[in-house]
């Protein structure tokens, strides 16, 4: 089923996500991206120690680079200063970052980077 919203609805609803008017603005333009963002807010946090074997980075929703079992396998070229004005961090396959200017609007690593973080502060005894 395809599921469609009215302009007024995706503002009422970018609203309720807490973003800035800039990431509003940007992202109400862009009504498809909202409801694959609508998925992937509902998708839970990836477990700490999760590796990906695909990740792909999408500049406002282009494929900029892909590496698969850690091997760059595509490249695009981009402008020194190009400023995208959304990025989408894909692993496996799902978003598990998007970004509009530096504000999250899905951050599924949370859980992998506080992992991180701790094994960090445990380590610094030692």
């Amino acid at each position: 089923m395809v599921q469609t919203f009215k302009t007024q609805d995706i503002q009422a609803l970018l609203q309720e996500w807490e973003l800035s008017e800039a990431a509003i603005s940007v992202l109400a333009k862009e009504p498809e991206i909202v409801i694959e963002l609508i998925r992937a807010r509902h998708l839970p946090l990836l477990p700490p120690g999760y590796v990906p074997t695909v990740v792909e980075v999408l500049f406002d929703d282009i494929p900029y680079i892909r590496s698969e079992k850690g091997q760059v396998v595509y490249l695009r070229y981009c402008e020194p200063d190009y400023q995208p004005p959304f990025v989408e961090y894909r692993f496996d396959g799902e978003t598990a970052v998007f970004q509009v200017g530096g504000e999250y609007v899905v951050n599924r690593v949370e859980g992998v980077a506080q992992a991180i973080a701790l094994q960090g502060l445990l380590h610094e005894e030692d």
